[in-house]
């Protein structure tokens, strides 16, 4: 919530004047599953004894989803020579920009191949029923040159068409866990959004008593007053050292400040590490 702290005052004007925040919107998990970004502004009461509540839509800007793939894809002759292909295209900007539109050029070509592959699990039907036709027909003229072949083919068919649906199965239960294993249960996610949905900032203020509401503005005067606070003027006249010395069991000398900030060379990394 953001706007006035309290939604309730009892009309008196003299000392018994009571000002209280009695109004609230209550969610669910459901809700915050949904809509994580949503909140409420509690606007000024004007001739009421309660403050109205305006409850504020979901309007971030989503961010887009994660680049994946299926891993089969990669068995196809043709994924090496699509991603050379896409690979080699000469992009101005940043290398990071470069990477993400490639990437992104590479999704439609993915999702062709993966049409073109069609149901796996329907192509592993389809090939194990050739398999048993072949073999029922092979079963009644074992010597027939004609059949034998059509039965080897029947099952490179089928066990390229099992492969691949395995890979996929693999690449899903892997995928499955992740989301719904140990720690990471329906019920943790739910806990997650509950605790980002609480811990977000909507408004600061700031010094000079302005109030932000906007985001940009909001990170910005983090930013800002961490700065201030850790490398600007503002440390040197609000710390006063000699507060808190008798409180530190040890203090640098100056060759060990020295030492703190000197740069580390190679062999010292290769002394800590090996």
């Amino acid at each position: 919530m953001h706007g006035e702290r309290f939604t309730w005052h009892n009309c008196s004007r003299d000392a018994r004047s009571l000002w209280k925040r009695l109004d609230r919107l209550l969610v669910n998990d459901r809700w915050l599953e949904n809509w994580p970004d949503t909140t409420y502004v509690s606007l000024g009461a004007r001739t009421s004894d309660h403050s109205p509540l305006v409850l504020r839509g979901d309007t971030s800007n989503r961010v887009a989803g994660m680049f994946r793939f299926d891993n089969y894809l990669a068995r196809s002759t043709e994924f090496i020579p699509a991603v050379r292909r896409v690979w080699r295209h000469h992009i101005v900007g940043s290398a990071m920009y470069a990477v993400t539109r490639k990437l992104k050029a590479l999704k439609p070509i993915f999702r062709a191949q993966r049409q073109r592959k069609g149901d796996l699990s329907t192509n592993v039907s389809l090939a194990r029923g050739f398999l048993d036709s072949a073999q029922t027909m092979l079963a009644a003229d074992r010597h027939c040159p004609t059949l034998l072949h059509l039965e080897f083919c029947c099952k490179l068919v089928y066990r390229l068409a099992s492969r691949l649906e395995q890979k996929m199965l693999h690449q899903r239960a892997k995928m499955a866990w992740l989301k719904d294993g140990d720690q990471c249960s329906r019920i943790f996610f739910r806990k997650v959004a509950k605790r980002r949905a609480s811990k977000r900032v909507f408004q600061i203020n700031t010094t000079d008593g302005r109030t932000l509401t906007s985001q940009p503005e909001v990170i910005d005067e983090f930013i800002h007053y961490y700065e201030e606070l850790l490398g600007g003027t503002t440390r040197d006249s609000l710390i006063d050292l000699r507060y808190l010395r008798p409180w530190a069991r040890h203090i640098l000398t100056v060759d060990e400040a020295e030492d703190l900030i000197a740069p580390v060379s190679s062999a010292e990394i290769r002394q800590a590490i090996f």
